[in-house]
């Protein structure tokens, strides 16, 4: 009869063989499903090496669905593989101005002296150290920039390049400044959301990192795999893992079992409910002015949307209430406009999404 303690985790011990494999940050040394992307992106930068531009990139797709993880996979191999090309990763939702993505360049290339230069001054002292080699330049989250010009300055003043942009608007690309878009001349990369067999196969991979052997069993792995796959968010996935792992620590249990699971999803749906009614003063009116006006297009909302913002700052919010399944964003051509974008109050499907 096997002992009750063999069962219980005495101190110091942990079912855990490595917890930071449940970070969001976490790059695998194996990356799943996510080949074909990995390598248009391998592709692109490749040329630089001939002496070559590289080519552009634009990356869109729905959250959590494995863009970043998988250009920063192939950026560090690129470090890992050659001192040819030099990298750079910047989040423009922690960088969202020009100035702040130059001071964060200043950062990476250790220039130190910063001071109270101004954006133009601060280009003007790394453009050289820039240009000293080509280089891969990743912007993700880049339509929460509040103006683009870094944009400008990357594709004018950078010689040997490839410049990578990742968001989950695709309309993004549309709306950009056109004397920009003209010089981007970006390859379109989507990404596709995982499917269930997908979900599950990344999920178990997560685990042989994060835990040691026989603490997850594999029907809980499935369990967990079809809330993440519901949601359409691999990040969820990974989330339940490492709570469930916690709560099942929390009882000095060497395994998880199904009580951990159910109670990591329970608040995981608590969580999402409390982010849904506890959205920002400013978003909970914008959510209002859509719902009085549902239907109509984002450039008239704005008209009436009396805040003192940028129209970038307005679709941005929009774009927030759309990720969060509470309006719907449409674009449709109009033969006097172009592309044309309309709000619609809730979840809007089109017939071929039923």
């Amino acid at each position: 009869m096997t002992d009750i303690f063999d069962k219980i985790l005495k101190n110091g011990e942990s079912i855990f063989l490595n917890d930071a494999a449940l970070d969001f940050e976490f790059i695998p040394s194996v990356l799943l499903h996510r080949e074909n992307q990995q390598a248009y992106i391998g592709e692109s930068i490749r040329l630089l090496e001939k002496g070559r531009n590289g080519i552009n990139l634009f990356i869109h797709g729905h959250p959590g669905i494995g863009k970043t993880l998988a250009t920063r996979y192939i950026l560090r191999q690129v470090e890992e593989n050659t001192d040819e090309i030099s990298t750079f990763y910047i989040n423009c939702w922690k960088h969202n101005t020009s100035y702040k993505i130059i001071v964060e360049l200043c950062n990476l290339l250790n220039h130190k002296f910063i001071g109270d230069k101004s954006t133009h001054e601060l280009i003007n002292e790394i453009k050289p150290r820039l240009n000293k080699k080509p280089i891969v330049i990743c912007l993700d989250e880049v339509d929460k920039l509040e103006n683009d010009d870094v944009l400008y300055f990357i594709l004018e003043e950078v010689y040997k390049k490839t410049l990578i942009l990742i968001t989950n608007e695709r309309s993004w690309l549309d709306e950009l400044d056109k004397r920009i878009r003209s010089r981007l001349y970006a390859d379109l990369l989507e990404f596709k959301s995982y499917n269930y067999e997908e979900t599950f196969d990344i999920l178990k991979k997560r685990c042989e990192y994060a835990f040691y052997p026989s603490v997850i069993n594999k029907t809980l792995i499935e369990i967990i795999a079809k809330k993440s796959h519901e949601i359409q968010d691999i990040r969820s996935g990974i989330h339940l893992l490492k709570e469930s792992g916690n709560l099942a620590e929390s009882r000095s249990s060497k395994i998880i079992n199904e009580e951990d699971v159910n109670k990591a999803i329970m608040k995981l749906n608590e969580f999402k409910i409390r982010s849904s009614n506890d959205i920002s003063k400013e978003k909970n009116e914008l959510l209002s002015l859509v719902k009085d006006n549902s239907g109509k297009q984002a450039s008239e909302i704005f008209k009436l949307y009396d805040k003192d913002i940028s129209y970038k700052t307005f679709r941005r919010r929009l774009e927030e209430l759309q990720n969060s399944k509470l309006i719907t964003l449409e674009n449709k051509q109009n033969a006097s406009k172009g592309l044309v974008t309309y709000v619609y109050f809730g979840l809007i499907k089109n017939l071929n999404e039923f």
